[in-house]
């Protein structure tokens, strides 16, 4: 006599790692793009993980250091306004949410 075992077979979707199921493009747009010290800037964007802090570099700016996402993704309007000490050339903001996700735009500070 010949005894068979029962064999369950499983088929479906892997679930994924954490660093694969982190794909995000997130952007960021600056408005105004160029102006002088003393200048209010507004920056928004889009394509964050939804509902999570995202921490924000702005070296010359005055503002906020971070900001949560949205439900979404999106993000709030924040407002910065450029430091009347900044001295003219390109600011680079980053808006940077886990390791790798970041959108990054640049504002000009013209002379007066």
């Amino acid at each position: 006599m010949t005894l068979v075992a029962p064999v369950a077979l499983v088929t479906g979707a892997v679930a994924p790692t954490a660093s694969a199921s982190i794909r995000q493009n997130p952007w960021i747009y600056v408005s105004p793009e160029t102006g002088p010290p003393g200048t209010e800037i507004t920056v928004d964007g889009i394509g964050f993980l939804p509902n999570l802090l995202i921490s924000i570099s702005h070296p010359g700016l005055s503002g906020p250091d971070s900001i949560k996402a949205q439900e979404f993704g999106g993000i709030p309007a924040a407002t910065f306004r450029v430091m009347e000490s900044t001295e003219p050339g390109t600011i680079t903001i980053q808006y940077r949410q886990a390791e790798n996700i970041i959108a990054t735009a640049d504002f000009t500070v013209q002379r007066r």
